[in-house]
């Protein structure tokens, strides 16, 4: 790393005291670099001799030589580097300044801190100049500067392997809470019985793709899915993005589903007075749920990303639902075709929830190639732009209508009944099909989907045959 000009003369952080430590306890216990090499690199040095010097050593490591005055002599000459009498002075220097190894991970740590802090300092300082120069836009600075201080945590969050012996203790502490709650549910319950079964609740850093073609409801399956786990646990928070449809046009929906009140009569007014009543029942339990909507319907990743890095901060987070994929862009990937754009945000997704530890629901647009089948069950191929989506996801599930169902006589539909009686020409069955399930069950699960109401419920199907249920 290059060193810093500082105009006001203070002085750059570093510990040259601690940088010989180190390097002269190595020469003296070439052990010690079996711990030092996974957490020091030769840019956390600060003075130049040291950054060679240290360069040589990780060299002779890797190549399993013996780390000594003269090897490490040998190497700096085959680096082209300075080999001068002073310079084996130096390293026999590091070797006589060292009393006792004992400390080294604590001089360790001090060079990782002071190469932090100076990372810190180059980073702000570059930020700095693009906003003077204006090399980019408001939102462009808060980005970069969020990924520098994000990267630089992670890299001082540095961990030891976990041993067998730890990693199973506390598996077999999560067992047993297991087994003692009785619960079949580990993640947030999605409130549909035969769903929940499958996935045992979306997990925590899970990325879940819901993906159906336009019409078929996944906007409105999303929503249910949001106002259902509220319910099971009034404390989440979710963020919900629609990159589709406005504020005005999703809480429509929700009222309609809360209050079982048609959206065709919210929409043109032509409301009964019960209906009105039961709309303002609707208005007060729909204001106690924590779901956070973006109000800029922002489609930029990276801005999608910092405002849950926000909600989780100040008020807490617990899912995301981002309606949908296809919709995000990834402004900085210039020059990328959409395929590796969709791959690109696809990935980011992922990394989002595995560092806020929340499940995130993306909802995705097929293809049309399942309507140009026969079978117009949806399989993996059909998700657009799929390598990426279908790499990166650990539940897939496909939202359709299965017209073949309605013709077969062995069935009989059992619907769910609901508080207020529905128009019957808006119900439609949709088939939700699990493809792909890393800690669970493959299955398909039948829904009546009323759209009028924007509700859908777990059907029953009835073999007359044996009168025996046939499961989903």
């Amino acid at each position: 790393m290059p060193k810093i000009e500082n105009p006001n003369k203070r002085v750059v952080p570093y510990n040259t005291e601690a940088e010989m430590y180190v390097l002269g306890s190595i020469i003296i216990d070439n052990k010690i670099m079996h711990s030092v090499s996974g957490k020091l690199v030769d840019s956390d040095f600060y003075d130049e001799k040291n950054v060679v010097i240290y360069r040589a050593i990780s060299s002779l490591y890797n190549h399993d030589q013996a780390i000594e005055p003269l090897s490490i002599i040998d190497e700096l000459k085959r680096q082209k580097a300075e080999t001068s009498d002073e310079t084996k002075e130096y390293i026999l220097e590091l070797v006589d300044n060292v009393p006792s190894t004992s400390s080294v991970n604590l001089y360790v740590e001090l060079v990782k801190e002071k190469a932090v802090e100076r990372e810190l300092l180059n980073n702000m300082k570059e930020i700095s100049d693009d906003i003077l120069v204006g090399n980019l836009d408001f939102n462009g600075i808060l980005d970069k500067a969020e990924d520098k201080i994000n990267a630089i945590v992670k890299k001082r969050r540095t961990s030891e392997l976990l041993t067998m012996s730890r990693a199973v203790d506390q598996v077999y502490e999560n067992i047993r809470s297991y087994s003692a709650d009785k619960s079949d549910i580990r993640g947030i319950p999605s409130g549909f019985k035969r769903l929940d079964k499958a996935t045992l609740g979306f997990q925590k850093g899970n990325l879940v793709i819901l993906a159906a073609r336009p019409s078929v409801g996944k906007s409105a399956f999303a929503l249910n899915i949001a106002l259902n786990a509220c319910k099971k646990n009034p404390n989440l928070n979710i963020a919900f993005f629609s990159l589709e449809m406005t504020i005005e046009q999703l809480l429509i929906r929700l009222f309609s589903y809360e209050a079982k009140v048609s959206m065709r009569n919210i929409l043109n007014g032509n409301l009964e007075p019960k209906e009105m009543v039961l709309l303002g029942h609707a208005c007060k339990t729909l204001k106690m749920h924590n779901i956070y909507f973006d109000e800029s319907n922002s489609s930029d990743i990276y801005d999608i990303r910092s405002k849950c890095r926000q909600l989780k901060q100040s008020n807490g987070l617990d899912m995301i639902i981002i309606d949908y994929l296809q919709l995000i862009s990834a402004s900085s990937q210039g020059g990328r075709n959409r395929q590796e754009e969709v791959a690109k945000i696809s990935r980011e997704l992922k990394i989002l929830a595995k560092e806020l530890e929340v499940p995130v629901i993306a909802l995705s647009q097929l293809s049309r190639k399942s309507d140009e089948r026969e079978d117009k069950k949806p399989v993996l191929s059909d998700l657009r732009e799929s390598g990426g989506i279908e790499q990166d996801a650990d539940i897939v599930m496909f939202l359709y209508r299965n017209e073949s169902k309605k013709d077969k006589d062995e069935y009989k539909e059992e619907i769910v009944t609901v508080e207020q009686e529905v128009d019957e020409s808006s119900e439609k069955t949709v088939e939700l099909t699990i493809a792909k399930n890393r800690q669970g069950a493959l299955r398909d699960i039948t829904y009546n989907f009323a759209g009028e109401i924007c509700t859908f419920q777990e059907s029953k199907f009835i073999i007359q045959k044996n009168k025996k249920e046939k499961t989903n």
